[in-house]
C-alpha cells in the first residue's frame, strides 16, 4: 500500500474537494482492509491449529485472541469513520459477542451457584465447572460402572461462600498485584501472608455443619471414618495439570476435617501454585477451589497408569507404575517405582523394571500418615502380579474408550485385594524423532535413569538441594536435584534440563516437566557427583549425560509434542471458534445481512469489509464532478463491477455513469479484465459427486451469480475486490517502468462448499500460483500470495493469466470432490494457461 499512499500525495494541489474528499475516505478503507486481511489471517491460523496437527498451549490461544480483537476493533473504528454513527451499533454487537467469548476462557467463567456439598454418585463430567474435574471423573468413572471409592465434593460455590464471608478475594488480589514473580523469596512472602489470612478466617458454621453432616453419612458406610481431603480447583487436570501444586491430606479424622478443608484452601497459594497460575496468565479470582472428600483406601500398593507411554506412544502397551503402600512417595518423586509395560492386546508384560523399594506410607491408627521400612525380602520383588496388571489395564483402556484420548489414572490396591480407581486425566504425549546422530565419541560423564521428558539441553550445572536454592538458579542451567522436591516449577522457565536422582515418570514434578517440555531424567545415580558450573549435555531421550554442549544433538533430539483432536486445549480452541470464526452473514443482498444478525467476529469483519466498500461508492451521489468516482463497468461479463479512479485516467463526460472495457485507462486492470475476457463466464463445473451436484443445483448456464465487485483505479494502479458466490477475491497491482516498484498481491478466502473442498481449491491456485512464480502463504482456506520486481510487461502477463485462472476457478470447489478430481483440474488448468513445464506434468 505504501506506492497508492504516494499516488494519494501525487499532485494533490490540483484535486477538487470531491476527490479529495474520496482520498480521505479511502485512507481510512485502506487501513480497515489492512485489519481485515490480518484479523482474517489469524482467524484461518487458529482454525488450522485447530486440527490438531501443530503444536500451541493456551499462551497461543490468548495471544491470537488478543490480536482478533483488537483487529475487529480497529475495523469497527474505521468503519465508523468511513460511515459515520450509523455503525456504531457495531460497537454493542462487539462487546456482547467478546462478553461470550471471555466465558470461555479458562478461569473467567462465572462459579455456578451450587449446593454446598454433592455426593459423589450424584456427579459426572458436565459438573467440572461446579466441583473441578478431579471430583467430577469420580463421579463419571462411577457411572461407568468402575470401582472407585465412596465420597463427596464441597463445591466451589462453599469456596466462595468462604471467601466472601471473611472478604478475603479483594486482600488477596492487592498481595498478588505486588508479586515480583521472578523472586522466590517474594513468592514464600506473599504465600505465607495469603495463607495465615484464610487460616485465620472461620468456616462459616452453615457450611462447616454440612461438612460435618456429609462425614457422618459417609462413616455409617465406612466405621472408620478415615477420609482423604484432595484438591479439585476449577482449571486443574484439564489443559492446565497444575500437578502437585496444591494439598492433600491423607487419613484425616473427623474432628480435624473442616481444619484440613481450610488447609487445602490455602493450599492454592502456596508459592509454587502461584507461580504457576501467573505464569499460564490465569485469573486467579476464578480458580475456585473444590475439595473431594473421599473415604480413605488403606493400600498395599498404589500407581499411576498411562494408556500410553508418554515418550513412547506408538509402543502398543500401558505403562503402569507402582509402589508399596500409599501413593504420595510416587506422585511426590520420593521413591522410583517398578514400571510394567503391558500389552494393550493381550494384557501380558512385553517388559519391566523392577525397582528397589526400601520404605513405604501407610495409614496411622491415630490418623495421618507413617513411614515403615519395606521387609527385605519384599524390597526387590514385583509388586503386582500379573492378574493385577490385566485387572489395572482393563479399567485403563474402558477409560480411554469413553474419554476418546490417552489418560493419566490414579489407582490403589487395599489390603484385601479390592481394586480402586482415584483419578483420571488426559495424558501429554511426546513422539521422540528418528534422527541418530553419530554419539560414538561424545565423553559419557554418567547414563542410567528413566526418561521423563524427552530432549536434550545444555548448560552449566546447578545443584539444588531444597527450595532455598532456587532463587540463585541461571538462565540455561542444567539443575539436578536429589529428588523433585516442591518449587523446582519456578525455574523450569528458565532451565535447559532437570535431573533428579530419585524418582520416576509418574510423578507431578514429571507431569510438569512434559507441561513445560523441559528434557528431564530421573532416578540417575551418582547426578549429584556432577561438577558445579560445569558444562553438561543431558540427552534425555537415551537418558546419557555428555560433558560439554553439543547443539548438533539438541537439534536431532528436538521431541514431536502429539496433540490429539479432543484434548483439552483442542477442545478450548474450537470451542473459541464458535463465536470468533463461525459465518453466518454471506449474502449481502440478504435482508438479513444486518448488523443484529452478526453472532461473531467474523460476521463483524464480513459485514464492516463490505458496507466498507458500499461506503466508498455511496458519497459519489451526494458530490460534484460525478464523471471521476462510481463509475459501473458495461461488460458482457456479469460482474456488478464498481469503479472509482483516483488519476487523470478516468474517461471525461459530463454526468457519466458507465464506462465500457476499452475505457479502463489502467494498464494492470487491462490486463487482468483480458483474462476474464478470454475466459469468459464460466458454465457451472461439472459436480463430482452427489453433493457436488446438490451445491449447485438449480444454478442455470451463464445466470449472474456475483456480489457488487469493486475496483479503485490510476493508470499505474488497481486494487480490485470480486465477490463471486461464496468466495471473495483481492488483487492489488502495481505496473510502472521501474520494475523496484511493481508487485503482484492476490488474496483468497471462503466459499461455499465444505472445508475439505475448499482446503483442495486452495492448494489448485496455490500450484497454479507457484508455476506463475508467485510466493504463497496458506492458513487454512486462506490465501496469500505475492510476486515482486517484474518489468511491466511480466506484470501485465501475470495479470492477464490470474484474470483467466479467476474465471476458471469459480465456483470449483463444489466439483472438487477428492484428491484425484483436484489433480485432475489442476493439470487440465496448467495445460490451459501454458504453464506445463516441458516434459513434465503430463497425465
Amino acid at each position: 500500500m505504501t506506492w497508492f499512499r504516494q499516488i494519494f500525495q501525487r499532485g494533490q494541489e490540483d484535486s477538487d474537494a470531491s476527490l479529495k474528499a474520496v482520498q480521505d475516505k479511502f485512507q481510512s478503507f485502506l487501513t480497515l482492509l489492512d485489519k481485515n486481511n490480518q484479523v482474517l489471517k489469524m482467524m484461518s491460523d487458529m482454525e488450522e491449529k485447530s486440527q490438531g496437527e501443530y503444536l500451541f498451549d493456551i499462551n497461543y490461544i490468548r495471544s491470537s485472541l488478543s490480536e482478533v480483537r483488537l483487529g475487529v476493533q480497529a475495523i469497527i473504528s474505521h468503519m465508523i469513520t468511513l460511515g459515520g454513527e450509523g455503525y456504531a451499533c457495531l460497537q454493542d454487537r462487539y462487546g456482547e459477542i467478546d462478553a461470550e467469548v471471555e466465558k470461555i476462557l479458562p478461569g473467567n467463567r462465572p462459579i455456578p451457584q451450587d449446593a454446598f456439598i454433592i455426593p459423589f454418585d450424584g456427579l459426572g463430567r458436565e459438573r467440572a465447572p461446579s466441583v473441578g474435574s478431579k471430583n467430577a471423573q469420580l463421579g463419571e468413572m462411577w457411572k461407568l460402572g468402575l470401582p472407585v471409592p465412596e465420597g463427596f465434593a464441597i463445591s466451589a460455590w462453599a469456596y466462595k461462600y468462604f471467601m466472601d464471608a471473611n472478604d478475603l478475594q479483594e486482600r488477596i488480589s492487592r498481595l498478588l498485584e505486588s508479586l515480583d514473580l521472578k523472586s522466590y523469596e517474594d513468592l514464600e512472602k506473599k504465600s505465607e501472608e495469603i495463607h495465615a489470612q484464610i487460616m485465620g478466617s472461620p468456616v462459616p458454621e452453615d457450611l462447616a455443619e454440612e461438612i460435618r453432616q456429609s462425614h457422618a453419612t459417609l462413616r455409617k458406610r465406612y466405621p472408620s471414618g478415615r477420609i482423604a481431603l484432595r484438591s479439585s480447583a476449577i482449571g486443574e487436570d484439564t489443559q492446565f495439570s497444575f500437578a502437585g501444586q496444591y494439598a492433600s491430606f491423607l487419613n484425616v479424622r473427623g474432628e480435624e476435617l473442616v481444619n484440613c478443608y481450610r488447609e487445602v484452601l490455602a493450599s492454592k497459594f502456596s508459592p509454587k501454585a502461584i507461580y504457576y497460575f501467573l505464569s499460564h496468565a490465569l485469573t486467579e479470582s476464578e480458580l475456585a477451589m473444590s475439595v473431594g472428600c473421599v473415604a480413605m483406601v488403606d493400600a498395599a500398593v498404589s500407581g499411576v497408569i498411562y494408556t500410553r507411554d508418554p515418550v513412547r506412544p506408538d509402543d502398543h502397551c500401558l505403562m503402569v507404575n507402582a509402589i508399596y503402600g500409599l501413593g504420595k512417595y510416587l506422585v511426590d518423586g520420593t521413591l522410583t517405582p517398578d514400571v510394567f509395560w503391558v500389552d494393550r492386546d493381550k494384557g501380558t508384560v512385553k517388559e519391566a523394571r523392577v525397582a528397589t523399594k526400601p520404605v513405604r506410607l501407610v495409614m496411622r491408627e491415630e490418623g495421618g500418615t507413617l513411614e515403615e521400612s519395606v521387609p527385605r525380602s519384599e524390597q526387590e520383588a514385583p509388586c503386582l502380579i500379573p492378574e493385577q496388571l490385566q485387572m489395572l489395564s482393563r479399567f485403563a483402556l474402558k477409560l480411554e474408550n469413553h474419554y476418546g484420548c490417552p489418560q493419566d489414572i490414579e489407582w490403589a490396591i487395599d489390603r484385601e485385594g479390592r481394586p480402586f480407581l482415584l483419578q483420571t486425566r488426559p495424558l501429554r504425549l511426546i513422539k521422540v524423532p528418528p534422527q541418530a546422530p553419530d554419539v560414538s565419541q561424545l565423553p559419557v560423564l554418567l547414563s542410567g535413569g528413566t526418561t521423563v521428558c524427552p530432549g536434550a539441553g545444555a548448560g552449566k550445572v546447578f545443584h539444588a538441594t531444597s527450595a532455598h536454592d532456587l532463587p540463585r538458579v541461571p538462565e540455561g542451567a542444567v539443575v539436578i536435584a536429589p529428588h523433585p522436591f516442591p518449587g523446582l516449577i519456578t525455574v523450569m522457565g528458565k532451565v535447559q534440563a532437570l535431573v533428579t536422582v530419585v524418582g520416576g515418570v509418574a510423578s507431578h514434578m514429571a507431569t510438569l516437566a512434559r507441561e513445560y517440555r523441559i528434557p528431564t531424567l530421573a532416578g540417575v545415580e551418582r547426578a549429584e557427583e556432577l561438577k558445579e558450573g560445569g558444562l553438561v549435555t543431558v540427552d534425555a531421550t537415551h537418558a546419557v549425560i555428555y560433558a560439554g554442549v553439543h547443539p548438533e544433538l539438541m537439534a536431532a533430539r528436538r521431541p514431536e509434542y502429539e496433540l490429539f483432536d479432543d484434548t483439552a486445549i483442542i477442545a478450548l480452541l474450537k470451542e473459541l471458534l464458535v463465536p470468533m470464526c463461525s459465518l453466518h452473514l454471506l449474502h449481502p443482498a440478504d435482508p438479513d445481512f444486518i448488523p443484529e444478525n452478526c453472532k461473531t467476529f467474523h460476521d463483524l469483519t464480513r459485514y464492516a469489509h463490505q458496507k466498507a466498500m458500499e461506503e466508498m461508492f455511496s458519497g459519489a451521489k451526494t458530490i460534484e464532478h460525478k464523471e471521476r468516482i462510481g463509475l459501473r463497468l458495461r461488460s458482457e461479463i456479469p460482474l456488478q463491477m464498481n469503479i472509482i479512479f483516483l488519476d487523470q485516467s478516468a474517461p471525461p463526460g459530463p454526468d457519466k455513469r458507465w464506462i465500457s472495457e476499452e475505457e479502463l485507462l489502467s494498464e494492470p486492470m487491462q490486463a487482468f479484465w483480458s483474462g476474464i475476457k478470454r475466459e469468459g463466464w464460466p458454465s457451472r463445473p461439472p459436480p463430482a459427486d452427489f453433493k457436488g451436484l446438490i451445491a449447485v443445483m438449480g444454478k442455470a448456464d451463464h445466470v449472474e451469480f456475483s456480489q457488487n465487485s469493486f475496483a479503485i483505479l490510476s493508470r499505474e494502479y488497481m486494487i480490485l475486490s470480486l465477490g463471486m458466490g461464496y468466495h471473495f477475491t483481492s488483487v492489488e497491482a502495481m505496473a510502472t517502468a521501474e520494475a523496484s516498484k511493481n508487485y503482484i498481491r492476490i488474496q483468497f478466502k471462503a466459499g461455499g462448499a465444505s472445508l475439505d473442498r475448499r482446503l483442495r481449491r486452495i492448494r489448485l491456485i496455490m500450484e497454479i500460483l507457484t508455476r506463475m512464480g508467485f510466493e504463497n502463504s496458506s492458513r487454512g482456506d486462506f490465501l496469500d500470495a505475492m510476486l515482486s520486481y517484474q518489468g511491466p510487461q511480466a506484470i501485465a502477463e501475470k495479470l492477464h493469466l490470474l484474470g483467466r485462472m479467476t474465471m476458471m476457478t469459480k465456483q470449483l470447489d463444489m466439483a472438487l470432490s477428492s484428491d484425484a478430481v483436484a489433480q485432475w483440474y489442476t493439470e487440465d488448468m496448467l495445460k490451459k494457461l501454458g504453464l506445463v513445464k516441458a516434459g513434465k506434468d503430463q497425465p
